[in-house]
């Protein structure tokens, strides 16, 4: 078998499970174009195998189909949550979201849960459904074939439900998902999520988030100990299997978990010894990072890609900002930072730039629709003993954009965000 340090990484993204800002973590150690576009199987049809052999990370809600699908068997994550919790959070879900294609039919019945529940069609797809998607049986010429004779996500998913052998039989669907759990290269659950990202991103030599941003979640969500004992009951059913693989999941990542304190990684991962893989790219007399490269730094929302301009990155949830990037010793640079958007003018004339926790003086100048911030850095600043050079950015607030105002980011919650950035530039005096 190849090494693994040549194997792409596919995180098994189960919904409702924490997923979007695990997903986030995982997305800011890769180059963008070291990024599988799609999320779900369908959109895999447009890529030759020989195209995608050459990403480095699969994320999406495609389950054990994409492991026989791709042309390298890919080291696997996956998340769990609590099946009880995860099936409320997913009902919730459907009949918050007039997209969702069960929406009119739960507010046209006016179902509560447990009408929901009892409801065998209706409820199938949260009946076991962490168990199913590691449980898929489905081999490459089968899905070839489904893909070929499907023109979207939903006619994809009505043919392969209607196919035989693409799952094992009931009894037998536990059994199939526990040996494939067994075999995970990380397994994490919803309820540790901070230490999960901890061990995931040391295992993946990703810079350490200071910030925890949990994206996607309904503060709103109903509550297990608020339902009635029958609605419990019927929760109880319809996650039987679930619970069983959740509880082995549970223990695999304390098991894991523990194996990285033990060894000291922990110390290690905190004071940021593990380098970020090609963090700045030359650029003439000059050094560049921009957020198509991994990230190097805290305290910054997921990417946004703007045609014609770039990917940027909102600064957020807190009002301080910062990336890492190695820069020669006894040389001084001349920073140059080239800001997309920020939430108000005070904010904006707010903005303080540190090296190393030194402030610099910094001027703000406008060239055509463009907004640049300026600094001196000398060399004095860039200290002998550290591998890396700390940039940071503060200003006074942030503020809550309603998701609306940011409507590229695929979420329906509301992200604190101060200053948006493109790029930073250093060049050499």
């Amino acid at each position: 078998m190849e090494g693994d340090s040549t194997r792409p990484w596919y995180f098994l993204h189960i919904p409702k499970t924490a997923g979007t800002t695990f997903r986030v973590l995982l997305e800011n150690c890769f180059h963008m174009d070291e990024i599988c576009p799609a999320y779900e199987f369908f959109q895999i049809k447009q890529y030759s195998p020989e195209q995608l052999a050459r990403f480095q990370l699969f994320r999406g809600h495609m389950g054990y189909n994409l492991v026989h699908y791709l042309p390298r068997r890919p080291r696997l994550l996956v998340v769990l949550r609590n099946p009880m919790e995860r099936t409320v959070s997913h009902f919730d879900y459907i009949r918050r979201d007039p997209s969702h294609p069960k929406y009119g039919v739960i507010h046209e019945r006016k179902l509560g849960l447990k009408e929901y529940l009892l409801d065998p069609v209706l409820s199938a797809e949260v009946t076991h459904a962490q168990v199913r998607p590691l449980a898929h049986t489905a081999e490459y010429s089968v899905l070839r074939e489904l893909l070929g004779g499907s023109d979207s996500q939903a006619s994809f998913a009505r043919a392969w439900r209607h196919r035989a052998g693409v799952l094992p039989p009931d009894d037998e669907l536990l059994g199939v998902a526990l040996q494939r759990l067994e075999k995970m290269d990380f397994v994490g659950t919803a309820e540790q999520l901070p230490r999960g990202l901890q061990l995931a991103g040391e295992m993946l030599g990703a810079h350490p988030q200071q910030q925890l941003q949990s994206l996607n979640i309904n503060p709103r969500r109903t509550r297990l100990e608020a339902l009635p004992g029958d609605v419990l009951e019927l929760l109880e059913q319809v996650t039987a299997l679930d619970r069983q693989l959740y509880a082995r999941g549970k223990a695999l990542f304390e098991a894991q978990y523990q194996r990285m304190v033990n060894g000291h990684l922990q110390e290690q991962y905190r004071h940021a010894s593990l380098p970020c893989r090609n963090p700045v790219r030359e650029n003439g007399n000059s050094l560049v990072f921009d957020f198509s490269q991994p990230l190097c730094g805290s305290g910054w929302h997921q990417r946004e890609l703007v045609p014609g301009q770039g990917v940027l990155r909102w600064s957020g949830p807190e009002n301080y900002s910062y990336i890492d990037v190695p820069l020669q010793k006894g040389q001084g640079y001349r920073l140059k930072i080239t800001l997309a958007d920020w939430v108000g003018e005070e904010v904006l004339r707010s903005l303080a730039i540190s090296v190393n926790d030194v402030d610099l003086p910094v001027s703000l100048v406008e060239e055509g629709q463009m907004m640049y911030a300026q600094a001196e850095m000398d060399a004095s600043t860039i200290k002998e003993d550290q591998p890396f050079v700390r940039i940071g950015l503060r200003f006074s607030r942030t503020q809550v954009l309603p998701a609306a105002d940011h409507a590229v980011i695929d979420h329906s919650h509301a992200r604190k965000v101060g200053i948006a950035v493109y790029r930073f530039e250093f060049t050499r005096k």
